[in-house]
């Protein structure tokens, strides 16, 4: 009799064990109350979660929808953030059959309002800096032997890494402050886990998380800051026409129309005017906006709701976790028109007085105008871009100072241009 109830004992003790369920990321790694939207996307991913039960229990938080695509391995979550939730913690539980997990999730408080989130503008003196190309303050930061790039800094070799980094940034800050300027633009900072190195920064592989070789989220947040103390801006390069081969979404897309051309690489055409001319081909239009800039960084699909959330998110994740003073967007044009204007357009509302530049490489006047907000060029629609990075002075002041100074030359190429903004 003994026996048996002992047996009965362990098997009760085993009936109600659980499993745990791997969960491998989540996007974003926590967030904040008071934001204007309230609507809050948490991706989560791990091996076979998309038939995971969501629960979560905390005051004022919402669990509006779980969103499984065609990989089993996401799930996006959708919360609804009501206007007097507090700050706090709250876990994020997940069940299937004999397994569980509860993920603890943080709710901050925002140290600065929105509104008092101020941008770069037209007194800024802007400093562009490639953080690979700079300085190398921290050496034990060159090789990563976790990357796939684990190649040790060779500055011969212009392909290369050259072992810069945010920490020599930040021991030439008098350097930089000594030519007057007012604000750095840094390259891309965020992590670019490729093969080839990818020293430019502009194959991102986590949209979340500094390169390690240049630093950490943290090392960048107290550069920003020590920036401020100083007076001067940061401006955060972001590129979300593309991203890296290397990305998990490229390796496991969360769906076939995650990318566009998902059938293979096909190459953009590098030609922006099909964006305006009215007798454009639907061929010429789509291989300028869907074509991929090469082919280890694939084109970005946004007109999937759930990927541009979260790229929408993750703007807003930066500017409230680092206080950066302006994004400049990277192939601005080579995006969905609409896409970047309803990004531009969430971006305002949450910092209303926020600058965005765009990258719009164009060679005259007329195809900048374009993109800048309120264009009278097309009254249809608006890009709600602020900035436009102006590429025809880019040229003109180059040819300025080396043509021949007479009444058509010289510094009247800048007068003429200037008189046409």
């Amino acid at each position: 009799m003994k026996k048996i109830f002992l047996s009965f004992l362990l098997f009760c003790t085993l009936s109600t064990s659980y499993a745990k369920i791997d969960i491998e990321r989540i996007d974003p790694p926590f967030w904040w109350t008071g934001m204007q939207d309230r609507e809050l996307q948490i991706m989560l991913y791990g091996k076979n979660i998309a038939d995971c039960k969501i629960k979560i229990d905390y005051p004022g938080v919402t669990l509006t929808k779980a969103v499984s695509l065609d990989s089993k391995n996401y799930l996006f979550l959708y919360l609804s953030i009501a206007p007097e939730t507090q700050p706090g913690n709250f876990d994020i539980q997940l069940s299937r059959k004999r397994e569980k997990q509860n993920i603890p999730y943080a709710l901050n408080a925002r140290t600065i309002q929105g509104k008092n989130q101020k941008g770069f503008d037209a007194t800024d003196v802007l400093y562009l800096i490639m953080p690979d190309r700079f300085a190398d303050g921290d050496p034990s930061t060159n090789v990563i032997p976790s990357m796939r790039f684990p190649s040790p800094v060779n500055r011969n070799n212009p392909d290369a890494r050259h072992g810069g980094d945010l920490k020599g940034i930040a021991e030439h800050l008098d350097y930089i402050e000594d030519l007057g300027v007012t604000a750095i633009w840094l390259n891309p900072v965020l992590e670019n886990d490729m093969p080839g190195g990818s020293y430019h920064g502009y194959a991102t592989t986590d949209y979340y998380r500094v390169d390690p070789r240049f630093g950490t989220n943290m090392y960048y947040r107290d550069l920003i800051t020590e920036c401020h103390d100083r007076g001067m801006k940061v401006v955060m390069d972001m590129i979300f026409n593309h991203c890296g081969d290397q990305h998990i979404w490229f390796l496991d897309r969360p769906s076939h129309d995650w990318f566009n051309f998902p059938d293979g690489y096909r190459q953009t055409s590098y030609r922006l005017t099909p964006h305006f001319d009215p007798y454009v081909s639907e061929y010429d239009k789509s291989m300028t906006v869907e074509g991929w800039f090469v082919e280890s960084m694939p084109d970005l699909n946004q007109h999937n709701p759930h990927l541009m959330k979260y790229l929408t998110q993750n703007s807003i994740w930066w500017i409230e976790f680092s206080g950066i003073d302006g994004i400049r967007m990277d192939t601005h044009p080579y995006v969905f028109f609409d896409s970047m204007s309803e990004w531009c357009a969430a971006i305002n509302r949450e910092y209303p007085n926020f600058n965005i530049v765009g990258e719009c490489w164009y060679g005259t006047e007329a195809g900048s105008a374009y993109w800048q907000r309120n264009s009278i060029l097309d009254t249809s629609r608006n890009s709600h871009l602020k900035s436009v990075m102006d590429f025809p002075l880019q040229g003109i002041t180059r040819d300025a100072f080396t043509s021949q100074t007479d009444s058509w030359g010289g510094l009247n190429l800048i007068y003429d241009h200037l008189a046409l903004d």
